[in-house]
C-alpha cells in the first residue's frame, strides 16, 4: 500500500514495516519532504507526479499545528484522519470532513465529529506508546515517583501548582524533555493533564515498565483500564489524594505486578503497531466499499465544512499565530467555499 503521510510521523516507520510505500510531507525536518509553508492542492498533484507516487491512503496525524496540506480531499485515496488535541482546537470539526474515518483520540469529543451531509464514521482511537523508543531500559528503580512533561503552559496552568502540593505529601523527580530513562527509574509515574484528556504519557510510561498513577477521568480511560489492577488513579486536580494512593502503592507488594500487568496491555493493545493494524484493516474495508468515490462526488458540501474550519483558525484570538497567517486562512476560507 503507497501511503501519504501528513503531519505526525507517529505511524511511519510501523507503516514501512507493515510493507507500505510511505511519503512522508509536513513541518518537521524529519519528513520526506518538509514543508515551510501550506502546500496547495496544484502543488501537491506537482509533487506526486515528480516522484510517480500515487497514494493508496492519505494519512492525517495531527501534531498540534494548522493545516500544512492544503486540497488533500480531492485525491482518489482513501484518507483517514487522526485527531489528537480536538479540546484545543475546535477546527478539527469541520476540519474532519476531508476524511473518509476520523480517529479521535478522547473518546468524550466523539459527538462534535459529527457533521450534517459528511457520510463518514467517526471512532475513538485511543493514543498509544511507540515500542522503539518507549522501552524498560533494565535501570534500577531507584526513584518512587517521577514526572515529565512541561511545567508551564498557556493551556493547563492548574500543572506546576499541582506537582508543588503532589510533592508536599509525597517525594517527586520532576523533568523536562527526554522521559525513557527516568521512566525506567520509576517505581510510579504521575500522570496530569491539560483537560482531563487521555495523553501520549499514560501509554508510553506503561511501557517503559513504570506503574502509572493518573487522574480518574472520562474519555474512556476505564474502557481501558482498571484501577488497582493495571493502572492507579486519583481524583483530578486533587493533589493530597494523588500523594497518599503514591504512598500506599510503593508501600504495596502488588505494585510491581500492576505495573507488569499495564505494560503487557500498553504493548499489546496501545501501542503503534496496533493502531497501524487497525488503519490498514480499515482502509482495505474503506477502499472496497467506494468511500472515496462517495467523498468525491460530495466534494462542495466537504469544503464547505473545511471553509468553516480555515476560518475558524482565521478568527480565533487564542491561536499565537501572525496576522498575514490570520489573513492567508481568512482568504482560503473565502477561496475554499467558493470552490
Amino acid at each position: 500500500m503507497r501511503v501519504l503521510n501528513i503531519d505526525g510521523l507517529y505511524f511511519v516507520e510501523p507503516l514501512r514495516k507493515a510493507g507500505c510505500d510511505v511519503l512522508s510531507l509536513g513541518p518537521s525536518d524529519e519528513c520526506d519532504v518538509p514543508l515551510q509553508q501550506p502546500l496547495s492542492l496544484k502543488k501537491l498533484w506537482a509533487l506526486l507526479e515528480r516522484r510517480n507516487f500515487r497514494p493508496d491512503l492519505v494519512l492525517w496525524c495531527d501534531v498540534c499545528r494548522l493545516p500544512s496540506v492544503i486540497g488533500f480531499e480531492a485525491l482518489p485515496a482513501v484518507t483517514v484522519g487522526l485527531s489528537i488535541d480536538q479540546y484545543c482546537n475546535p477546527w478539527h470539526y469541520p476540519y474532519s470532513a476531508a476524511f473518509d474515518l476520523l480517529l479521535a483520540a478522547q473518546k468524550d469529543y466523539l459527538p462534535f465529529f459529527r457533521l450534517a451531509g459528511i457520510d463518514r464514521e467517526a471512532r475513538w482511537a485511543p493514543l498509544f506508546c511507540d515500542p522503539s523508543t518507549d522501552r524498560d531500559l533494565g535501570l534500577k528503580r531507584d526513584v518512587p515517583v517521577g514526572f515529565v512533561g512541561t511545567l508551564k503552559g498557556s493551556i493547563n496552568k492548574e500543572r506546576l501548582p499541582f506537582l508543588q502540593a503532589f510533592k508536599r505529601g509525597c517525594p517527586l523527580v520532576l523533568q523536562q524533555g527526554a522521559y525513557a530513562e527516568l521512566f525506567s527509574r520509576c517505581r510510579i509515574v504521575l500522570n496530569q493533564s491539560a483537560a482531563g484528556e487521555l495523553n501520549f504519557r499514560l501509554f508510553q510510561a506503561q511501557a517503559c515498565g513504570a506503574a502509572m498513577l493518573t487522574e480518574d477521568v472520562e474519555n474512556g480511560l476505564r474502557d481501558l483500564y482498571e484501577p488497582g489492577k493495571d493502572i492507579l488513579v486519583y481524583p483530578r486536580g486533587d493533589a493530597s489524594a494523588a500523594a497518599r494512593v503514591a504512598r500506599e502503592a510503593l508501600a504495596w507488594d502488588g505494585l510491581e505486578d500492576l505495573a507488569r500487568a499495564g505494560r503487557r496491555k500498553a504493548l499489546r493493545e496501545h501501542s503503534a503497531p496496533a493502531r497501524v493494524r487497525m488503519i490498514l484493516r480499515e482502509v482495505e474495508s474503506l477502499a472496497k466499499n467506494g468511500a472515496p468515490r462517495r467523498r468525491l462526488a460530495n466534494l462542495p458540501r466537504i469544503r464547505a465544512e473545511l471553509a468553516k474550519a480555515y476560518t475558524m483558525i482565521a478568527h480565533d484570538e487564542g491561536l499565537p499565530i501572525p496576522a498575514e497567517q490570520r489573513k492567508f486562512y481568512a482568504e482560503l476560507g473565502l477561496r475554499t467555499l467558493g470552490g
